[in-house]
Order: C-alpha cells, then structure tokens, then sequence
C-alpha cells in the first residue's frame, strides 16, 4: 500500500488504485463454528461448503475436536478448563 495513500480521515483511508484496507473487529457469538458462519441463516450444505472452500477453513474444520461443530466464542476456552 506503500505510495498508494492519498488521504486518511477518522479511520478511512482513500487511494488511488484497486487495494483497500478496511478495518475490522471480529464478532463471535459462543455458539457453534458452523452457527457464527451462518449467522442465522437457513443451513444450505452446498452453499455452506462453497463458504468453507473460499475462505479455505477446511484445514482448521479438520484439526478442531467436533469439527464446524466446536463450540467457540471468548467463553468457551474458561469453559473447558472448568470441565477437565
């Protein structure tokens, strides 16, 4: 982005080209991986696993102990601990 930027005004950055950086705050809900992707929507498996595909979360699906199942969420890891 080095010689791109052109003007940065409370957080939003403007430039002359085809790159753009857009902040973000990650959003979890302590519910299953698979129910923070939908998100509420209907499960549609074809639609679901073009998701998975394109964002390329197979590998990380294939080394979590329930897979999209696993529930995560900024609780979760306290919750396990108090389980073992």
């Amino acid at each position: 982005m080095h010689g791109y930027a052109a003007v940065v005004v409370q957080h939003v950055m403007c430039l002359q080209g085809s790159v753009a950086y857009v902040a973000q705050q990650a959003w979890i809900q302590n519910l299953s991986l698979r129910d923070n992707i939908l998100f509420g929507a209907p499960y549609d498996e074809e639609r679901y696993h073009t998701v998975i595909e394109a964002c390329a979360l197979q590998p990380d699906l294939d080394i979590l102990p329930a897979g999209d199942m696993t529930e995560i969420g900024e609780n979760v890891h306290q919750q396990y601990l108090l389980q073992s």
